[in-house]
């Protein structure tokens, strides 16, 4: 048994660290949704904290990465800044290490710069030809010439630098280091850090895209005023003025939990917002080196703060709006529905406050109105305005990776453009996963990238990137393997992918698609919307057109578990029946698909919730889980006649259940125990419960085409922050259940958190699609060691590959696993290759 990792560019985001803690994301990770819109996870938390554990094992396992994305790539946007003169934008991306220069009147790539670090935060000197960024993993500064396009030095400074910034005549960058509660200096015309002033403690926040486990990490505040750093010491509870150019610092004693800063464009003034419950908004006198005023907002403050030129008005962020506040009277405006508001920053002219957020309104200083919302296209969480025109760009990189460039020339203003921010082909966020009955092909769709890989499952190679609707969910393949067909969470496109070429056929339909069934003559495909009127359609998959007309079932939705699922439905193994999981309205229909009717609706019971079906193998009986009540229902299939037999209590938030072929026993995924409940259907009882190594949390189950095995996919990821740094940690398996001792067999470490699992018809391998690592990982249960270079062949080539292995001494070359590499991995080797497959 061999496992592949193939970048097609968790399971869940389980566990955040934060200072010292470590915090569990709750089980019903997201709220139900019954029209399924996307939410966000968010953690706000200061720095220092302490470090976060360890993960993985010593488990030696054949592990092959291929990359399905081509550089460059634009990965976890951070931060971005306009030049100068508005020509271009540079935007970090975190993941990807690298800096990306887009044109804002074409969201063309302009330039790609490759850094030692992953940036966290950039910064653009006076004149546009240098940038400075905080490099928050390796605890770096880079400085990059914009003008070659190439990273010029990399400068030691403290632990986790999240904030960057340079003066207003380019002499000196200041670099804020979050875990060691310092600031660095670095004199530009050396690339040397000068001095290093302590600063004190700084907020923090991680918000969490739980259908993809996309993260963003934002740190707030500082901001410089001049040659005057005004920074919110959230720790001490103090507004600290640090002169960069000595390092004298005035500690103001201030409000609790200070978070965000914003200063006039000639440094005399600064406002202060402190976090949620104080509602207090401070006004410094910068030259004076005090608090001038402390303004009660009214509403608890979120962070964001943004101050118009003269200095007399500034607009503050709360929960899901803004207020704008008179900095000379006092008073405080109402609220402006702005929604969520990540940054804030003042426009070109300034006459308005940008807000970067899915609505991206635009906000008046003077009327104290909200104006415009100029985006709706994407919820955005990282911006920057134009310094000489009318122009703000905003970033996506929890709920996709997009940029919008957005006219803030107010009433007149609006979206200019939108798409993709990445340079094509990208393969971010793989979250859905399909492979072919003869296990060749596996598609991998991203949902971040929006596009879907078609992959060779033995040699990794990707034959075409298709780009598919926005929020892409579900994808299944044909069981004549011919075509993959991809829902769309947030578009009305259904693609259908032919797999030999990568052409594709676009079918209108409702949003908020996500659960597809293919017929098993491969003609139809059954798709479920959720909202709009929900129900399936049903598409020919030879005409690329809706046929007939969409049945109407209950209110399915949203209905939380790892990686925020929809409501399931089922078809049975002749494709004769339909079944779908009507969550919000605690019933199923069930659907005749050859007079294409709803023959019957059965009601599960008041607060079942049921979310999820499969059938037995000879279709006459299907199996509902109700979320609610952590039971499954036997529904008895017989068209207008079905009818709901026994329940059976199982364990906490069933979810995915599977059938033996000879229906004697029921697989049920228990969620949040991380349980497999084993249930005898003869006599409806639970007869053992099986539990999953490390405590983490099941995304698929599954069953072996001849019923011998089940297997479950778990993994976990976290994100900490502390003394130590920054790190992120994921890990995943592949637990193998005997169905005839019900107990698991063995373990397969894959290494990642995956978010969905497939098993080949043929059960020659399993594929889990993996979103950190924008990739699937293969198992092969056909076990052929020999085949070294995993082509699906042993020939000279398998030879080739392990001599060159042998010679260079690597743990691939331990064939025996004793543990090193010697003359007994060469002859077991020979002894395999012998042998053959």
């Amino acid at each position: 048994m061999t496992i592949r990792s193939l970048a097609a560019g968790s399971g869940l985001l389980a566990l955040v660290s934060m200072c010292g803690l470590a915090t569990a994301i709750p089980p019903c990770i997201t709220p139900d949704s019954p029209d399924g819109d996307p939410t966000e996870w968010r953690s706000v938390f200061e720095f220092p904290c302490e470090d976060g554990g360890a993960w993985g094992d010593n488990t030696r396992i054949a592990v092959d990465f291929y990359s399905a994305g081509s550089a460059p790539e634009a990965d976890s946007h951070s931060s971005a800044k306009f030049l100068p003169d508005g020509s271009a934008v540079v935007v970090a991306n975190r993941d990807s290490a690298n800096l990306s220069v887009f044109d804002p009147a074409t969201r063309a790539l302009l330039m790609d710069i490759p850094l030692s670090g992953r940036p966290e935060s950039v910064a653009i000197s006076p004149d546009g030809t240098r940038a400075v960024t905080a490099n928050l993993r390796e605890n770096t500064a880079s400085v990059v010439d914009l003008v070659l396009g190439l990273e010029i030095a990399v400068i030691a400074v403290g632990t986790s630098p999240v904030t960057a910034l340079i003066n207003s005549t380019g002499a000196l960058a200041v670099v804020n280091n979050g875990a060691t509660q310092n600031a660095s200096v670095i004199d530009l015309s050396t690339n040397t850090v000068v001095r290093t002033v302590a600063t004190g403690g700084l907020y923090t926040q991680v918000s969490v895209n739980p259908e993809t486990a996309a993260y963003a990490f934002k740190a707030y505040g500082p901001a410089l005023a001049g040659d005057i750093l005004v920074f919110p010491d959230s720790v001490a509870d103090q507004i600290k003025l640090i002169n960069i150019t000595n390092g004298a610092t005035t500690a103001l004693p201030a409000t609790a939990e200070p978070i965000g800063v914003a200063v006039t464009p000639d440094g005399t003034k600064a406002v202060v917002t402190h976090y949620l419950s104080s509602k207090i908004l401070s006004v410094v006198d910068v030259a004076g080196g005090v608090i001038s005023k402390a303004i009660n907002v009214g509403m608890d403050l979120w962070g964001p703060v943004a101050i118009n030129p003269a200095g007399t008005r500034a607009v503050v962020a709360i929960q899901n709006a803004c207020r704008v506040v008179d900095l000379g009277t006092n008073g405080v405006s109402g609220n402006l529905a702005t929604a969520s508001v990540n940054e804030m920053y003042t426009s070109a002219d300034g006459q308005y406050a940008v807000c970067v957020g899915f609505r991206g309104s635009l906000v008046s200083f003077a009327t104290q109105t909200l104006v415009k919302d100029l985006n709706n296209f994407v919820s955005t969480s990282v911006g920057a305005v134009s310094p000489v025109a009318p122009l703000a760009v905003q970033f996506s990189d929890t709920f996709g990776e997009d940029m919008v460039v957005l006219n803030t020339n107010g009433a007149a203003g609006g979206l200019v453009s939108g798409g993709p921010s990445g340079p094509a082909p990208e393969a971010d966020r793989a979250r859905t996963v399909a492979v072919t009955a003869d296990a060749l092909k596996t598609v991998v769709v991203s949902q971040q990238s929006q596009t879907a890989s078609i992959v060779n499952s033995y040699t990794g190679a990707v034959s075409a990137w298709v780009n598919v609707d926005r929020r892409p969910g579900e994808v299944k393949i044909t069981p004549d393997g011919t075509k993959a067909c991809v829902a769309s969470r947030d578009g009305t496109a259904f693609s259908i992918i032919t797999l030999a070429t990568g052409a594709k056929v676009d079918v209108g339909i409702g949003t908020r698609a996500d659960q597809i069934q293919i017929s098993p003559d491969s003609q139809f495909a059954y798709v479920a919307v959720v909202t709009g009127g929900d129900g399936v359609y049903r598409v020919n998959l030879n005409t690329g057109a809706v046929q007939g007309a969409k049945l109407a079932t209950g209110d399915m939705g949203g209905i939380s578990y790892s990686f925020s699922q929809f409501s399931g439905t089922a078809l049975s193994p002749d494709g004769s029946t339909l079944v779908t999981c009507n969550s919000f309205t605690n019933n199923i229909s069930i659907i005749d698909t050859a007079t294409w009717t709803v023959a019957a609706t059965l009601a599960t019971g008041a607060g079942t919730f049921p979310v999820v079906a499969s059938f037995n193998a000879d279709g006459t009986k299907c199996y509902v889980t109700k979320r609610d009540t952590d039971s499954v229902v036997t529904v008895n299939i017989a068209g207008a006649g079905s009818t709901l037999g026994p329940s059976v209590t199982v364990g906490d938030f069933p979810f995915t259940t599977v059938a033996t072929p000879s229906g004697s026993k029921l697989y049920v995924m228990n969620w949040s125990p991380n349980t497999v409940s084993v249930v005898n259907l003869a006599t409806n009882t639970v007869i053992k419960t099986i539990v999953l190594p490390n405590g983490q949390n099941m995304d698929s189950l599954r069953m072996s085409p001849d019923g011998s095995s089940v297997y479950a996919s778990y993994g976990q990821a976290s994100i900490g922050f502390g003394g130590g740094g920054y790190f992120t940690t994921q890990d995943g398996a592949v637990a193998i259940i005997s169905t005839a001792s019900d107990t698991i067999v063995q373990t397969i470490p894959t290494g990642k958190v995956g978010s969905s699992m497939v098993v080949s018809g043929n059960g020659n391998i399993a594929a889990i699609a993996q979103p950190w690592g924008d990739g699937v990982s293969i198992v092969d249960f056909v076990d052929c060691p020999a085949d070294f270079d995993h082509s699906g062949f042993v020939d000279t080539d398998d030879f080739d590959a392990f001599v060159h292995a042998f010679e260079l001494g690597v743990d691939e070359a331990d064939f025996d696993g004793s543990g090193f590499v010697d003359t007994d991995d060469f002859d077991a080797f020979v002894h395999a290759f012998e042998a053959g497959c």
